[in-house]
């Protein structure tokens, strides 16, 4: 059985609907503290929630969304959940959670995966396999010294509803090789450190990184306003689809009228 819990706080009102033409922000499932690890450094387990977090899962609850917990991916709908986040998972993704996520994706579910550098973390890389992704994983960077992450390509986690940033910070991590398209690279090696695809009709983001984005970030921060906090919000947005393309404008736009006709 999954255990899981939901957040609910103020900011969590703001959950059912946002400025984009009402569409509803969604919330994200995060695994627990069962699932991961703290990197072998101060502070809890990260996930979202953790006081190890508390700074990204605030910006997430300020945007509208809901987050909940769970020790397992296993089951998950899309009925009740719209992102699924790993966190720093160290242990093993079943194949009954490989497929469920992969099921939940393709039907228009979001994922964002965390793979740090090393041994941190290989627990992703059968879940990273499975959607076609591979990454190198010799440590990028220098310890304790911040890294610039460059955008490479124009896209809505770059420019979306948090804000804009054309860079954002992180630390040691490992690099993108295949299987997402790269819209961000380390400045110090050019290779993938933040890399987007779609599965079905979902999406999924890979993060190279976990210094970027919790509490923990070898003088990286996570406070809101500062290009990686605009970062962080604007991938659960697009993992989302809280980001509309002009496609889906116009879909809104003619369920309006349609609804219109039919109170008539």
């Amino acid at each position: 059985m999954n255990a899981t819990t939901k957040l609910a706080v103020l900011a969590g009102l703001l959950a059912s609907t946002t400025a984009l033409g009402g569409v509803s922000i969604g919330d994200i499932l995060s695994l627990d503290d069962t699932r991961t690890g703290n990197e072998g450094e101060a502070g809890d387990n990260r996930y979202l929630t953790s006081n190890s977090m508390n700074s990204a899962t605030n910006i997430l609850l300020n945007a509208g969304f809901g987050i909940g917990t769970t020790n397992s991916f296993e089951g998950v709908s899309n009925d009740n959940w719209s992102t699924l986040y790993t966190g720093t998972v160290n242990v093993d993704f079943s194949a009954q959670e490989i497929s469920d996520i992969q099921s939940f994706v393709s039907a228009g579910g979001g994922l964002v995966i965390q793979r740090d550098w090393g041994n941190f973390y290989p627990a992703s890389d059968s879940l990273l396999s499975a959607f076609g992704v591979s990454v190198a994983t010799a440590p990028i960077g220098v310890g304790g010294e911040p890294s610039n992450v460059s955008m490479s390509a124009a896209h809505p986690i770059w420019d979306g509803p948090g804000g804009s940033a054309s860079s954002f910070l992180q630390q040691f991590s490992s690099t993108i090789t295949g299987g997402a398209d790269i819209i961000g690279t380390h400045d110090a090696s050019g290779g993938g450190a933040i890399g987007v695809l779609e599965w079905g009709l979902g999406r999924v983001v890979v993060l190279t990184d976990m210094d970027a984005w919790d509490d923990f970030g070898d003088n990286i921060s996570m406070d809101p306003g500062t290009n990686n906090a605009i970062v962080w919000e604007n991938i659960f947005h697009y993992a989302n689809n809280t980001i509309p393309t002009p496609g889906s404008m116009m879909l809104l736009a003619l369920g309006g009228m349609t609804a219109a006709r039919r109170r008539r």
